[in-house]
């Protein structure tokens, strides 16, 4: 009987916590909630960036340009403050706090900018909405709700890859390939589920799998050489940090002439050879034009669901002169498919 009574105000208290962790961005009543910029003829949207490099920055372009098609221009009716943390997190929660407690409107750019923001206004109290851009799962990374039903202040469009498909491009690419490595940055969850799903794919096409993770790109090198002398190929997700490496992973995959394929077409430019990718500048368009209806009243952010790039919105991309470096020649049915981003490089 004792031990019963002490365990029933232990559970309870266990059930107080877990509601009181609840995040309340996404448990609010929006009923009443409208957009409200402190000056209507002046929003400020603030965009927040954790790195450079194409992928990210061709999202920033897209959604910028879909505000200016619908007629909000930065430096007339709109402002918009760009910031990028260049890779330090620390910078990043700064930066994400001073664009919560000015803007009107913000936009994370990738998972660890999204959430950098997320948590900036949960902590605030702000309910200003914010989007999300390049993100792979806005669910497991506890941005939403639900993809369907975001469920707060907070909404925006995901990057999830037609991972399978691009797991695919191994066997039409290299068809003797028996082993496939996969790498990518122990920190960011996007990386972690689409090494997850590609995993399941290969092993589904009975290719044995090697997974391994770098903590940054002061590791990478070392990782990245080990992993490629012990696979025929290299997969690699939509990874901030690998992205902004890609000439490492290339100097390990011409060494052990292997081929690599990559989550989007930026990480082909330093050192990737296949892909089928995702439109960045689309992607950010998509989510540009959610900022438009959202600026204009016409939806709460609570009402729109995240949005996707459909696999017919994708594009086979190869880099010929990266497959030369790595003496890999692709089957003449294969090529056809991609466009080349070498051609009409010197």
């Amino acid at each position: 009987m004792k031990t019963n009574v002490i365990k029933k105000p232990i559970n309870l208290f266990i059930a107080l916590l877990a509601l009181a962790s609840c995040n309340p961005i996404n448990n609010v009543d929006m009923t009443n909630w409208k957009f409200t910029p402190k000056d209507e003829n002046n929003i400020k949207i603030g965009i927040l960036q954790p790195i450079e490099h194409d992928a990210l920055s061709k999202a920033r372009e897209g959604f910028i340009n879909a505000l200016d098609t619908a007629g909000y221009k930065d430096g007339q009716n709109i402002t918009i403050t760009y910031s990028n943390a260049n890779g330090v997190s620390s910078d990043q929660n700064t930066l994400a706090k001073n664009l919560t407690s000015s803007c009107d409107l913000t936009l994370g750019i990738g998972t660890g900018a999204s959430q950098a923001l997320h948590s900036a206004q949960i902590n605030s109290g702000s309910t200003n909405p914010i989007l999300f851009t390049a993100v792979t799962d806005a669910v497991d990374a506890e941005l939403v709700s639900s993809n369907t039903n975001p469920g707060g202040y907070i909404t925006g469009t995901s990057d999830a890859n037609p991972v399978e498909e691009q797991i695919n491009l191994i066997k039409e690419c290299l068809p003797s390939a028996t082993k496939l490595g996969i790498i990518y940055t122990q920190s960011e969850t996007n990386s972690e589920v689409q090494a997850n799903q590609a995993k399941a794919a290969a092993e589904g096409m009975g290719l044995e799998v090697k997974i391994s993770t770098c903590t940054d790109s002061t590791d990478l090198s070392a990782t990245a050489r080990d992993l490629c002398s012990k696979v025929d190929a290299l997969y690699i997700p939509t990874d901030n940090n690998i992205a902004a490496n890609m000439n490492t992973i290339k100097a390990a995959a011409d060494t052990n002439k292997i081929l690599v394929i990559c989550g989007e077409e930026g990480m082909l430019k330093n050192g990737g050879h296949v892909t089928l990718s995702v439109d960045y500048f689309e992607l950010g368009r998509k989510c540009g034009n959610i900022a438009v209806s959202i600026i204009k009243g016409e939806k709460k952010p609570n009402e729109i669901p995240v949005a996707t790039m459909t696999k017919e919105e994708c594009v086979y991309v190869m880099s010929s002169k990266n497959l030369a470096d790595t003496d890999i020649t692709l089957p003449d049915s294969v090529k056809t498919k991609f466009t080349d981003i070498s051609a009409g490089e010197n």
